[in-house]
Protein backbone atom coordinates (compact mmCIF):
# COMPACT_ATOMS: atom_id res chain seq x y z
CA UNK A 1 0.00 0.00 0.00
CA UNK A 2 3.00 2.27 0.22
CA UNK A 3 4.42 4.07 -2.78
CA UNK A 4 7.84 3.36 -1.25
CA UNK A 5 7.26 -0.38 -1.03
CA UNK A 6 10.37 -1.20 -3.08
CA UNK A 7 12.50 0.83 -0.65
CA UNK A 8 11.18 -0.81 2.52
CA UNK A 9 13.40 -3.51 3.96
CA UNK A 10 12.32 -5.81 6.77
CA UNK A 11 15.19 -6.73 9.06
CA UNK A 12 14.81 -9.27 11.84
CA UNK A 13 16.90 -8.80 14.96
CA UNK A 14 17.37 -12.37 16.29
CA UNK A 15 18.37 -11.04 19.71
CA UNK A 16 14.84 -9.70 20.18
CA UNK A 17 13.08 -12.97 19.35
CA UNK A 18 12.12 -15.59 21.89
CA UNK A 19 12.46 -19.28 21.01
CA UNK A 20 8.73 -19.75 21.63
CA UNK A 21 7.67 -17.04 19.14
CA UNK A 22 5.66 -18.50 16.28
CA UNK A 23 6.99 -17.96 12.77
CA UNK A 24 3.54 -17.87 11.18
CA UNK A 25 0.14 -17.32 12.71
CA UNK A 26 -3.06 -17.58 10.70
CA UNK A 27 -6.10 -16.65 12.79
CA UNK A 28 -9.39 -18.44 12.22
CA UNK A 29 -12.47 -16.68 13.58
CA UNK A 30 -14.86 -19.49 12.57
CA UNK A 31 -15.19 -20.90 16.11
CA UNK A 32 -15.81 -17.45 17.59
CA UNK A 33 -18.33 -16.63 14.85
CA UNK A 34 -20.19 -19.91 15.32
CA UNK A 35 -20.54 -19.27 19.08
CA UNK A 36 -21.46 -15.59 18.92
CA UNK A 37 -22.92 -15.01 15.46
CA UNK A 38 -20.40 -12.22 14.94
CA UNK A 39 -19.19 -11.45 11.45
CA UNK A 40 -16.78 -8.67 10.48
CA UNK A 41 -18.39 -5.61 8.91
CA UNK A 42 -15.18 -3.97 7.72
CA UNK A 43 -12.82 -5.97 5.50
CA UNK A 44 -9.25 -6.44 6.77
CA UNK A 45 -7.82 -4.65 3.72
CA UNK A 46 -9.97 -1.57 4.47
CA UNK A 47 -8.82 -1.61 8.10
CA UNK A 48 -5.17 -1.62 7.00
CA UNK A 49 -5.77 1.23 4.52
CA UNK A 50 -7.53 3.29 7.19
CA UNK A 51 -4.70 2.68 9.67
CA UNK A 52 -2.04 3.62 7.13
CA UNK A 53 -3.92 6.79 6.15
CA UNK A 54 -4.39 7.72 9.82
CA UNK A 55 -0.64 7.57 10.44
CA UNK A 56 0.15 9.37 7.21
CA UNK A 57 -2.08 12.22 8.39
CA UNK A 58 -0.61 12.23 11.91
CA UNK A 59 2.97 12.28 10.65
CA UNK A 60 2.33 15.03 8.09
CA UNK A 61 0.54 17.17 10.69
CA UNK A 62 2.98 16.71 13.54
CA UNK A 63 6.30 15.88 11.95
CA UNK A 64 8.61 14.25 14.47
CA UNK A 65 6.16 14.77 17.37
CA UNK A 66 3.66 12.10 16.29
CA UNK A 67 4.77 9.62 18.96
CA UNK A 68 5.14 12.02 21.87
CA UNK A 69 2.80 11.78 24.82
Amino acid sequence: MSPMESKIAVEVDPTRLRPIDADLQIPDTAKFSSHTGWTPEIPFQKTMEDLLNYWRQRVSAGGHRFLSR
